[in-house]
């Protein structure tokens, strides 16, 4: 079963409540989506065109109704003798034999509907909030992000938006436009009425009949009337008059900004660390071709050695082999000297690693992060399904203490994937490290 919301703002009483409930569902909506990406498998992210179930009580509008029933009735409430303020009321006998709602043969209860979110109805909801944090503008480049902007005035909208000075404009100009014809016709009746009083004045001092006059006079007088009410009846404000101010998504350019994906694909990376690894990879690549029309995305995967693949090896990776970090930090590194330098890029890299690094490797790491360091907006480092944390991890977060720019956090599973990428990317200032 699908749903239609309709957003149509009718200017009525009830345009609050509209409002209100479209609130209440977009929360419910929100709350089911992201129970979809914290537990849900990586087919059904990468698939989001699927049913998203919500209580229909939270659909219903509320509304005052018609008592259409023909007996008037009085009722009686008066107060009681056996209980005080603060007793207990003990539950009603028979409760365990009562029977439950028989179940929807399509996973639905009775008081569920389904709806079906598009695509991108689906990423707007799961993304809303979150943007790359330290974004400078450098030169200007091809990324291009949507930013709400006026877009001029329009004749419907949410009465919140009305713009009063532009509503009271139109409506003068409609009065003075309507009123215009009619008052001229009125000024015209008015001097011929004054010119005729004045001949009545001049007979009567003559003496002479005045009937054919004073019937003119009483003609004049009932179409002065009619233009006097006309004018009146024209309305001090016209739902034509109304005028609200309108803004609208446009793209417009940011900066050049690259992100670098590096995963660990080695031999102590088993299908749950990789499984978490894709996760907060498909997260991220969603994110930024959602928000960003034109973010590089470079694919590093590594093992003893790193090599630079594309989406599809990317996320179709099943290697083995030892573990050595190092030569991924130094294929970025050498990748961002060539391709992207720092001065005109705003550089990103997301590291995912379970943290199974060769013990001698580490002061390699750490000289070449020292190098790498300095040329990124942010270096995201992920440990994967550590019950303690890895000597990896622990270099990472001493050097974390010199270079708030490198961000570190551990997941264990799948659940903890999604709330950690919305705290990485949320708009409010983030953590030095966690």
């Amino acid at each position: 079963m699908s749903t239609i919301i309709d957003r149509r703002s009718s200017g009525t009483r009830s345009t609050s409540n509209q409002e209100r409930l479209q609130r209440r569902v977009r929360a419910r909506l929100k709350k089911a989506v992201e129970k979809i990406a914290r537990s849900g498998s990586i087919e059904d992210l990468a698939n989001a065109d699927q049913p998203i179930s919500i209580p229909t009580r939270d659909l219903h509008e509320p509304s005052f109704r018609r008592d259409l029933s023909d007996s008037s009735w009085e009722r009686v409430l008066p107060g009681n003798k056996e209980y005080q303020r603060g007793d207990e009321i003990p539950k009603p006998e028979g409760g365990a034999s009562g029977q439950g709602r028989e179940g929807s043969p399509d996973g639905l209860g009775e008081d569920e509907v389904a709806i079906v979110l598009s695509a991108d109805e689906f990423l707007d909801l799961l993304f809303d909030g979150l943007a790359l944090p330290n974004l400078r503008k450098t030169s200007q480049g091809d990324v291009q992000a949507e930013q709400w902007r006026r877009a001029g005035f329009i004749k419907d909208g949410s009465p919140s938006r009305m713009h009063v000075g532009r509503t009271m404009r139109a409506a003068r100009a409609r009065r003075l436009a309507l009123r215009a014809g009619k008052r001229r016709e009125l000024q015209e009746l008015e001097e011929a009425r004054s010119i005729l009083q004045q001949e009545i004045s001049a007979r009567m001092a003559r003496k002479q009949d005045i009937s054919l006059e004073q019937e003119r006079l009483r003609d004049l007088d009932a179409q002065i009337a009619i233009l006097t009410r006309k004018i009146k009846a024209i309305p001090f404000i016209d739902e034509a008059d109304l005028r609200f101010a309108h803004i609208d998504q446009q793209p417009h350019p940011i900066t050049n900004a690259v992100m670098f994906c590096v995963m660990d694909v080695s031999g102590s990376m088993g299908e749950k660390e990789k499984d978490l690894a894709k996760r907060f990879f498909l997260l991220l690549y969603l994110f930024l071709h959602r928000h960003y029309q034109a973010v590089n995305i470079i694919f590093i995967k590594h093992h003893s050695t790193a090599t630079e693949c594309t989406e599809q090896a990317f996320f179709g990776a099943r290697e083995g082999g030892g573990t050595l970090v190092s030569p991924a930090i130094q294929l970025t590194e050498n990748i961002i000297k060539q391709r992207f330098p720092a001065e005109r890029w705003n550089v990103y890299v997301a590291q995912v690693s379970d943290g199974d690094n060769y013990f001698a490797d580490n002061a390699v790491v750490a000289d070449h992060l020292d190098q790498l360091l300095p040329r990124l907006r942010n270096l995201f480092y992920l440990e994967v399904n550590r019950e303690n944390e890895s000597d990896l991890l622990q270099l990472y977060e001493g050097i974390a203490e010199n270079h708030p720019e490198l961000i570190t956090a551990r997941a264990s599973a799948r659940e903890d994937i999604y709330p950690l990428f919305r705290a990485l990317f949320s708009r409010e200032e983030l953590p030095q490290h966690g």
